[in-house]
């Protein structure tokens, strides 16, 4: 049994909570190891709750201070050696650390001379994001049986009070019925998002219908969601740029829905166990939405699509997507929970 488990998981957001997953299962099937984990310093607040890891070891984005920073690493000698990220500096790491054996993803055959046995990344592509996790795992011989399949975020007290004076700052009373809007993407896949138009709208209808809104996102989308309010006959509560990671997680554990594209919020939703919709374009879901009860998707099929394009000046498959479909689903999962009282 091994006794030190190295595991490199250094981004994106939402990758990091569907590896919690393959985390639980490591931790499952070898309760007595130490497990360490290399990623990025911005992700420290999210994996520093997980009771999993006795270390955590935070990069840059300079390599060679990288390599200064994880060269103590070398003398831990750990028995596996896991880089769940697959890319040829994650790949160099896991040799350059060194100890037994290092199980990884590679993109290129450079990065597979690093690992001891790996898959290329583009064997896994048709696979659902959450059956992806488990992969490196044959190589262990764990039995499916003992996966542990849905993801978690982990949080604590200390966090749960300073949400409690944050939400009374904001105005976040839940006893309202609180829609969350996420309408964003990174600037550089502009393809995943909606629309200003359309999510104007769609807010509008809500709040017309008794539903509170609140719409989510990061500061960069500060400009962007000002120009859907401006288009808003009603006012959200707009907390864009205002949450940190974990009072983000508590506000949305508080919310009936959670609306968004393909982005980082979709991947909270789905370890919280909320009621998730994503919207899918230029991506295809199946390949990258988490296969769990609680989420669903839309996606309408273009003759173009799925393009896996950072730009698009028609935005077809995204412009198919009608204000109609996405009240179709929240009305049925409202009428659905009705129901079940």
């Amino acid at each position: 049994m091994p006794q030190k488990i190295l595991i490199i998981k250094t981004g994106a957001l939402g990758d990091i909570i569907l590896s919690s997953v393959f985390f639980q299962t490591v931790k499952k099937n070898f309760p007595d190891a130490d497990i360490y984990i290399i990623t990025k310093k911005i992700y420290n607040d999210m994996v520093g709750n997980y009771p999993i890891f006795k270390k955590i070891i935070c990069l840059s984005n300079k390599f060679i201070l990288d390599l200064i920073k994880v060269y103590p690493l070398k003398r831990k000698k750990f028995d596996i050696i896991f880089d769940l990220n697959g890319n040829l500096r994650t790949n160099f790491l896991s040799f350059f650390i060194g100890g037994g054996k290092k199980y990884g993803f590679y993109r290129t055959k450079l990065g597979k001379k690093f690992l001891t046995n790996g898959i290329n990344k583009k064997d896994i592509i048709e696979k659902n994001p959450i059956d992806r996790q488990f992969l490196l795992l044959n190589y262990l011989n764990i039995s499916p049986e003992n996966y542990v399949k849905v993801p978690k975020i982990y949080l604590n007290e200390t966090d749960k009070k300073k949400f409690e004076n944050f939400k009374r700052e904001v105005g976040f009373d839940e006893k309202y019925n609180w829609i969350a809007i996420h309408p964003l993407s990174s600037e550089k896949w502009k393809t995943k998002r909606w629309g200003i138009d359309r999510f104007a709208e769609l807010s509008d209808i809500l709040i017309e219908n008794g539903y509170k809104v609140v719409i989510i996102g990061d500061k960069n989308g500060v400009e962007y969601v000002n120009q859907i309010i401006k288009k808003m006959k009603y006012k959200p509560l707009n907390l864009v740029g205002k949450t940190n990671f974990t009072n983000l997680c508590f506000l949305l554990s508080n919310v009936k829905i959670l609306i968004t594209g393909d982005s980082g919020p979709l991947h909270i939703g789905a370890a919280l166990g909320i009621r998730t919709l994503g919207l899918y374009g230029a991506f295809l879901p199946e390949r990258h939405c988490p296969n769990l009860p609680n989420v669903s998707y839309i996606y309408k099929k273009v003759a173009c699509s799925p393009c896996y394009k950072k730009k698009c000046d028609k935005m077809l498959c995204m412009k198919e997507i009608k204000v109609k479909d996405v009240l179709e689903y929240i009305f049925k999962e409202r009428k659905h929970e009705r129901d079940k009282l």
